[in-house]
């Protein structure tokens, strides 16, 4: 029976079983939701498009069975036919040598009453066993984090429409800003608003905290906590990718952004 709306529960699960299949070394059930305009992001991989670039970029990817030691998904209702299932995953690899968090951002739609995978963005981080203590208390930081900040007063706010609404924006809740074709994300510390306005006019808008790491991203760089090569990481535990072309000018520009300690007013 075709659905009319997405239900966040049944994407929850979905997204779940999605996951435990992949770290099974089964990417059928994976593969079988992309649409052919999925696209998908990951640290460390070319930006995909196209259900069949993903399946032919990883279909001889060789997945080895990895324990989820920890599992955490939060729902994102955007509109009835799309939502979002944002978390991250910790494994532990199959060797017992390191562990993995994947933090991880689904965006899904109704397509004929069908549910389909049109956005993926994955981002890492590796710990070794003796780290392990690391890796609990990195998660429960993020989380202390997170409800620092949204304790913060008020900063600037901005109206931006979101479908048929307007919503107002804290900046200061916002991570980064990221393209998804013809819309905008605003990828907040507690949830993920879509915008229909295009990258380019809200870079416009925005402070200059805000910086463009490639065309694809609008970072806020009072959240950047470490430049490594290629790429930026953020207080959330996410990091963004930085072109390889620009990367000695990004670094540049990002060091002197920062230590004028602009602020949002």
């Amino acid at each position: 029976m075709s659905k009319e709306k997405i239900n966040l529960e049944e994407l929850v699960a979905l997204t779940k079983e999605l996951f435990h299949a992949y770290y099974s070394g089964n990417l059928e059930p994976w593969f079988s939701y992309l649409c052919p305009d999925s696209v998908y992001l990951g640290t460390g991989e070319p930006i995909l498009f196209g259900g069949d670039a993903i399946r032919n970029h990883f279909m001889h990817y060789s997945a080895k069975q990895s324990d989820i030691m920890k599992e955490e998904y939060f729902p994102i209702a955007l509109v009835d036919q799309a939502a979002q299932v944002c978390g991250h995953i910790i494994i532990k690899s199959q060797n017992g040598q390191f562990y993995a968090i994947t933090h991880f951002t689904m965006g899904y739609r109704l397509f004929d009453g069908e549910i389909k995978l049109v956005h993926q963005h994955n981002s890492y981080e590796y710990m070794r066993q003796e780290e392990s203590d690391v890796v609990k208390l990195d998660v429960n930081t993020m989380q202390f984090v997170r409800n620092l900040l949204l304790q913060q007063p008020s900063g600037k706010r901005i109206p931006i429409r979101s479908g048929r609404q307007t919503i107002f924006i804290d900046l200061h809740t916002v991570l980064y800003v990221q393209s998804q074709r013809k819309r905008t994300e605003f990828v907040c510390i507690d949830r993920v608003i879509s915008c229909n306005s295009p990258i380019g006019d809200l870079a416009k808008i925005l402070p200059e905290i805000f910086y463009p790491l490639h065309r694809g991203y609008l970072v806020n760089t009072q959240y950047i906590v470490a430049i490594r090569r290629f790429e930026a990481e953020l207080i959330s535990g996410i990091s963004i990718p930085i072109p390889s072309l620009t990367y000695t000018q990004v670094k540049q520009d990002l060091q002197e952004i920062i230590s004028r300690r602009t602020h949002i007013s």
